[in-house]
């Protein structure tokens, strides 16, 4: 195994009119990854407050090409450091207290839904719990323009966990259960059998991992079951019905619809 193969998670390079830039993700055998995201120009410059602080490298790269004195602890450019987020002090306070905001979520590609949805499974709290409703459904809306198929999400959602969750089994469960919520309470923009759709997708691919670490005896023996509404609610039912081989829908559990 190379070093390339070792530490480079993901190697991404954009370069079109409005955008140029370049990524490299470094991750070691513990599945923690460092992202570094080289800059020349991009329209989206941040996610989160969390992830806007760039460092400006201009008069380094200056320096280098004019000057040919070495540089030392007393003669040396100035290196800038700024937040994209527009306040550096408060995204650097989000930073320390592990909270969450953003800026018009429909502007980020995905809307920020799955960075965000990782954020609350690593214990980030929104800074405004009454904005934050808003802001969740202007994050689905923008998810599923840019990924309306259901193949599509489904790959961008298994690249996703296989990028930020390696070796992180019960976090990547945790994780797709707080986004089938958010999904399923914020999602205003797809028809019914599209969010269902969707809703069976994220169900099963949690259920997948359970199967993995063998919590549950087969994936393919699990019959998922969709609530439609949040306020539709029966003690006597979970959202999952395990059985030895696959059971149709029954009439006789009316608050329940199949996911597919």
């Amino acid at each position: 195994m190379t070093l390339k193969e070792a530490y480079i998670q993901k190697l991404v390079k954009v370069c079109t009119e409005t955008d140029r830039w370049s990524l490299i993700s470094l991750s070691n055998k513990h599945g923690r990854n460092v992202e570094l995201k080289f800059v020349d120009r991009i329209r989206r410059q941040f996610e989160f407050s969390v992830d806007s602080f760039q460092i400006i490298l201009d008069a380094l790269l200056f320096y280098y090409d004019c000057s040919e004195n070495p540089m030392s602890e007393h003669f040396h450019p100035t290196v800038i450091g700024e937040s994209m987020y527009g306040d550096f002090e408060a995204a650097f306070d989000h930073l320390r207290n592990r909270l969450i905001a953003t800026k018009n979520p429909e502007e980020i590609r995905g809307g920020g839904l799955l960075k965000y949805s990782n954020l609350l499974v690593r214990d980030f709290q929104p800074t405004d719990k009454e904005e934050i409703k808003t802001l969740e459904r202007y994050m689905c809306s923008r998810f599923f323009i840019d990924f309306p198929d259901i193949l599509d999400q489904q790959r961008k959602l298994e690249t996703y966990l296989q990028n930020h969750f390696s070796k992180e089994e019960r976090s990547k469960y945790d994780y797709l259960m707080i986004l089938r919520r958010v999904v399923n309470e914020s999602t205003v923009c797809l028809m019914g059998h599209e969010r269902r759709q969707t809703l069976n997708l994220i169900s099963l691919l949690a259920l997948r991992v359970l199967a993995e670490q063998n919590i549950i005896p087969n994936a393919t023996n699990v019959t998922c079951y969709y609530q439609p509404a949040p306020y539709v609610s029966d003690g006597n039912f979970s959202n999952y019905y395990i059985a030895n081989s696959p059971i149709p829908y029954s009439q006789s559990y009316p608050t329940w619809l199949p996911c597919s």
